[in-house]
């Protein structure tokens, strides 16, 4: 009975199998994190849902639109629309947004004034 050169196969004690790689602290996070009965696991699906439900006063507050946005730091301003403007006629396609940004941008500039 001859059990081989022993030169490969078995991986018993060279760390390189994948059961092998992560610890038993990360192996059970990884199992926690996974189930769908955990708490944490949980409470992010259910806030997801809540946000996606148009009847859950949550799915008002994650949603934003352009007028009651107090986000200032991210609208559109001219030097942005400006960029828009010479990426889209360099590389011929976005047309469409091109002339969204830069109605925003004007937009913008005459709520600013």
């Amino acid at each position: 009975m001859s059990r081989g050169s022993g030169k490969g196969g078995s991986s018993r004690g060279k760390g390189n199998s994948r059961r092998h790689s992560i610890s038993k602290s990360q192996k059970y996070q990884r199992a926690n994190s996974l189930n769908p009965n955990n708490r944490t696991n949980k409470s992010g699906t259910d806030n997801r849902s809540n946000q996606m439900n148009p009847n859950n006063p949550a799915h008002d507050s994650s949603r934003q639109s352009s007028r009651s946005s107090g986000r200032w730091s991210q609208r559109m301003d001219a030097k942005s629309a400006s960029r828009i403007q010479a990426h889209a006629d360099k590389t011929d396609s976005n047309q469409d947004f091109k002339a969204r940004a830069q109605s925003a941008a004007e937009k913008n500039e005459d709520e600013n004034s």
